[in-house]
């Protein structure tokens, strides 16, 4: 047997301001439900994880993960409309969300393409600053909580590569393209690979927003695109491979 302990996050100095207050609203929210939170998934329950996320700009987006069981369509549909409710007209309305984002999951994560993140509410996207650069984030897409570290993160990337002007940079995991796109002008080439197809659809318009044309981003696993793309690579060029997995780590294959 294990024990899951639920606590407030309000004492938590390294949570900001914005994601403790929305997180306290869906607490608040789940308290008027008539459906209760789901823990553990043999237990029943419906009401699930929160995820939160914020730009420098202001932006919010607020991810909720909703276990269906065994409620048919209309009484989904009735959910949502409460939840959208609550954060458009109810007490919620004060968390000023940018982006209001349900997903329906059996599973204890899935993809977008798994199971659709369905906007309920405001804009499909948030916006980041970095590096001088704009970046398109979509919900299922990686990016970097903290943007200054993260912008300390890959200037010292850009040193430790040492690439050059004639430099195939090989941007592995590329997410919606941060590292690739911040070192883009320092090399001939940018090769970007993510196994999320949102985060490439993110990374192609972050490339085109910012008028960056020597990178290509590809949609697959790294160790089924990288062979075709060293297959036809000429050895004279110098190329670098910058990788930024998940917590899993890599694979052997990579």
């Amino acid at each position: 047997a294990r024990n899951i302990v639920c606590v407030k996050a309000d004492h938590m100095e390294n949570i900001p301001t914005k994601h403790k207050q929305v997180a306290q609203y869906y607490e608040e929210f789940i308290s008027r439900s008539p459906l209760d939170s789901c823990i553990l998934f043999h237990e029943g329950g419906h009401w699930r994880e929160l995820v939160v996320r914020t730009t420098s700009s202001g932006h919010t987006m607020a991810i909720i993960t909703f276990h269906p069981q065994e409620l048919g369509q209309e009484a989904l549909d009735t959910q949502k409309a409460l939840l959208k409710e609550f954060f458009t007209c109810g007490p919620g309305t004060v968390c000023d969300l940018t982006s209001l984002y349900f997903q329906e999951s059996t599973m204890t994560r899935c993809s977008h393409e798994q199971s659709p993140y369905q906007l309920l509410h405001g804009e499909p996207h948030i916006f980041e600053e970095l590096l001088g650069l704009k970046f398109r984030i979509s919900p299922d897409a990686f990016f970097q909580v903290n943007t200054a570290g993260a912008e300390v993160l890959y200037q010292a990337v850009g040193e430790l590569c040492q690439a050059t002007g004639d430099t195939v940079l090989l941007d592995i995991c590329c997410g919606i393209g941060t590292i690739g796109l911040s070192l883009a002008r320092q090399v001939s080439k940018v090769i970007g690979v993510e196994v999320v197809e949102k985060a490439i659809e993110d990374a192609k318009w972050n490339a085109a927003f910012n008028g960056i044309s020597n990178c290509e981003f590809h949609s697959g696993k790294a160790e089924a695109v990288l062979p075709q793309f060293l297959s036809s690579w000429e050895d004279a060029q110098p190329l670098v491979a910058v990788v930024n997995p998940s917590r899993a780590g890599l694979r052997e294959r990579i």
